[in-house]
């Protein structure tokens, strides 16, 4: 066999060798190292996203954490280890001294909890609206702890008879039933005092010494109550004369001077009126002595309506001269 038979047999074996192996490593050996290496891959991006996910909730309970210890430890509600009914049923009595017509307290005993104390109470009375407003409002916003619950209220409107006037005074009341909680003997470190001892009171919105606590007004609802919604909008009956003001549909103008307008009622006595002095349903809101013009605006049970009163000054003139005959002048 000759050198280059021989030499093109050797080459053709190494080539044969190398394509053999590239064959091998692109199509067999190649693919699994990708696989391999994707996933891999798939596993480092998955556990660098758990680890971001886990540093931003951890930033947020951190957040959180930091939160409740703040709310704890600005607590403002005092739970006495000791407290006695007649102590509530006290405080509850002064609380009610106006605005009732009956206020009925009934106790329902005392009740163990997991971390205090309670005593229980059922309420029942007749008042209004705004005041039964404002003893909700302090028993559940002063230090003490106390909770209301099953509020119910219904619309009531009572006729009585002032003893004065003898006039006839329309009362819209509501009729209510509530439950209240007086809490004590909380678990230590539950009540405000030990937040005192621990931060000291300057530093805490605990509240003032009546009772009201100092926080931001936007924390606790409106003292006074925005409307009153069982006071109708248009009433069937329109409200009795109660504090005797000044029927002006049935009194006279006699005469506006130094920006008071003077009228006269039908018992014959004099009024001296500015502008905004109360009438009968309305008040005087326009005196306008160059046009002997009074504007009064009224709420005629809900409805509202503007009455003007003019001075008659032509016919009280014709009335002072007495009877005239007027004649055209002579050619």
């Amino acid at each position: 066999m000759s050198n280059i038979i021989y030499n093109i047999i050797v080459l053709t074996a190494c080539w044969a060798l190398v394509t053999g192996a590239g064959v091998y490593i692109t199509y067999f050996d190649q693919p699994e190292e990708m696989a391999r290496l994707e996933k891999a891959e798939k596993v480092s991006q998955m556990k660098e996203a758990e680890l971001t996910s886990l540093i931003a909730e951890e930033g947020t309970s951190k957040e959180r954490a930091e939160e409740i210890v703040r709310r704890w430890r600005s607590r403002y509600k005092i739970i006495p280890q000791k407290l006695e009914s007649p102590e509530v049923i006290g405080h509850l009595n002064g609380l009610s001294q106006s605005g009732f017509k009956n206020f009925d307290i009934t106790f329902a005993g005392a009740r163990n909890h997991q971390d205090l104390r309670s005593y229980a109470f059922g309420i029942t009375g007749r008042g209004y609206f705004n005041d039964l407003y404002r003893v909700v409002w302090e028993l559940e916003n002063s230090r003490n702890f106390y909770r209301v619950r099953d509020l119910q209220l219904d619309h009531i409107d009572l006729v009585t008879r002032d003893s004065d006037t003898q006039a006839d005074r329309l009362e819209v009341m509501v009729s209510f039933t509530m439950k209240m909680d007086a809490y004590f003997g909380g678990a230590e470190g539950l009540s405000a005092e030990t937040a005192i001892a621990e931060n000291g009171e300057g530093g805490l919105p605990i509240g003032t010494p009546d009772g009201v606590p100092t926080l931001p007004s936007h924390v606790l609802p409106d003292m006074k109550p925005a409307m009153n919604p069982f006071y109708p909008v248009i009433m069937e009956v329109i409200p009795p004369n109660t504090y005797g003001h000044l029927d002006v549909e049935n009194a006279i103008l006699i005469s506006i001077v130094g920006g008071q307008a003077i009228f006269q009622d039908k018992e014959k006595n004099f009024h001296a009126l500015g502008v905004g002095d109360e009438v009968y349903l309305g008040q005087i809101v326009v005196i306008d002595p160059t046009k002997d013009r009074v504007l009064i605006r009224m709420n005629k049970g809900g409805i509202i309506d503007e009455v003007e009163l003019f001075l008659q000054t032509d016919k009280l003139y014709r009335q002072a001269m007495g009877a005239s005959r007027l004649t055209p002048l002579e050619q």
